[in-house]
């Protein structure tokens, strides 16, 4: 009889991540892919913000101000043009891999001409067996108006991903990769349409 491991014994933490998000500039309307949760894009630009998420739950914890929509990616429910800046801010990792062109398509679609995508994300390698199969991203995001502490967790069996393979992404679908930021295992990408 197999012994039910802890969540504890299955969590592979990576090394605390800083990001300093003071100053960051979004140019006109903001559409926040996966604008659930903590809602950073939202807390920055709270009247500039359409946070999207498809699960209720998570835009209900998102602080107050932006407008909240639940919603697909990969079907956007907005005219072709609408928004001069999307935004994901660690959203893609939740996102099985299979779905993620199709919500680069969409983004692209909605993006004005000239308009930018700025993706914020964490190197996942691939999974090496074993009992940790949970990959934990500890997190400090430094605001105008204070810090916050945070942990991204996914399952590790299926999610692999690192900043080439979305600059491919980017390309693919027609975006102009215009600046890239790497720390240890996370990164910023700008693209312009």
């Amino acid at each position: 009889m197999s012994e039910k491991r802890s969540i504890e014994e299955r969590l592979y933490c990576i090394s605390r991540e800083s990001i300093n998000l003071k100053g960051l500039e979004c140019v006109g309307r903001v559409l926040d892919i996966g604008g659930g949760g903590e809602g950073i894009i939202g807390r920055i630009f709270p009247d500039r913000v359409v946070a999207i998420d498809p699960l209720e739950s998570e835009l209900a914890e998102a602080s107050a101000g932006p407008l909240k929509i639940i919603m697909d990616g990969r079907d956007l429910k907005f005219l072709d043009d609408s928004f001069e800046t999307v935004t994901s801010f660690f959203t893609f990792m939740y996102i099985k891999v299979n779905d993620h062109r199709q919500i680069f398509q969409e983004i692209y679609r909605v993006l004005k001409p000239g308009g930018e995508l700025i993706l914020w994300d964490v190197t996942i390698p691939e999974f090496p067996g074993g009992e940790k199969d949970i990959f934990v991203l500890p997190m400090e995001i430094i605001l105008e108006d204070g810090i916050i502490e945070t942990t991204y967790g996914i399952s590790w069996l299926e999610q692999r991903q690192d900043k080439e393979y979305y600059i491919g992404l980017g390309k693919q679908v027609g975006l102009k990769l215009v600046k890239e930021e790497t720390s240890e295992q996370v990164f910023c990408l700008r693209w312009r349409k």
